[in-house]
């Protein structure tokens, strides 16, 4: 199928385009027997470039209006599929809370690789420190102060990204106005942007080897849980959402790059 496509989309293009502007091709055929003398090149390099411009115009174009199609068919399956996630999940915490007020946001941390860092960490022969940055995911959560937050995993862990990370185990903090300040090695940029939060939860991703390739998190800024009086329902609950995410949409838990 790969063949197919890339005729369609290179070969063809590019071959009437050159046949419509170059005749040396004609002219070697005509003077070797190939092609008969008394046939017009000229009109047959217009048939050539009438033909790039019909491909190039509308089959390309067709191709392209697909293809935007179904993306957009795509994220529209990706949103439908997120919202009953979240559906689940809030009906779900609203069991295990008794509370029809509650709410929550879910993100997800991934491996941030920056290049120049990397470079650097070469060049010295030292060993690259570890960060996994946040993605905020609509209708999870909105990209608020949290945006571009980041945690360092290896070496010296930060938050319970880290201790996740770390552990390879789900873990929580249900007092974290009491707590994050003082017990997580927090930069004052990563607590000015985490100080509203009242409890999170750290679900570890992991890939077929076992290795921790994300971080999804759950918390909340508004509504209290009680995650040790219900630690069992609430860690089978978080640890199902990120199977089911992980297996659904694995491009989430991609890492990401960027140059500084």
């Amino acid at each position: 199928m790969w063949i197919i496509n890339y005729i369609l989309n290179i070969v063809i293009p590019a071959v009437s385009a050159y046949l419509a502007s170059d005749d040396t091709l004609f002219i070697w055929l005509t003077n070797n027997g190939f092609w008969p003398s008394n046939i017009n090149i000229d009109f047959v390099q217009r048939l050539f470039l009438i033909l790039n411009i019909i491909f190039t115009t509308f089959v390309l174009n067709l191709k392209l209006f697909y293809l935007l199609h179904r993306q957009e068919q795509n994220r529209k399956e990706v949103s439908g599929l997120f919202n009953m996630i979240k559906q689940f999940a809030q009906s779900s915490f609203i069991s295990i809370t008794d509370n029809k007020n509650f709410s929550f946001d879910l993100r997800i941390f991934v491996p941030e690789i920056s290049v120049c860092r990397w470079i650097k960490a070469f060049l010295t022969r030292k060993q690259p420190e570890k960060v996994f940055v946040i993605k905020n995911i609509e209708p999870f959560a909105k990209k608020d102060i949290t945006e571009h937050l980041r945690f360092r995993v290896e070496p010296n862990k930060q938050g319970l990204v880290g201790e996740a990370y770390e552990t390879g185990a789900i873990v929580y903090d249900d007092k974290l106005s009491l707590t994050n300040s003082t017990d997580y090695a927090l930069a004052q940029s990563q607590l000015s942007r985490t100080s509203n939060l009242r409890w999170s939860i750290c679900v570890p991703i992991c890939n077929n080897n076992n290795e921790v390739i994300a971080v999804m998190a759950f918390d909340s800024d508004s509504s209290d849980l009680n995650i040790g009086g219900n630690k069992n329902e609430i860690k089978s609950l978080t640890n199902t959402l990120a199977i089911m995410m992980r297996d659904s949409v694995p491009d989430l838990f991609k890492l990401k790059w960027r140059l500084m």
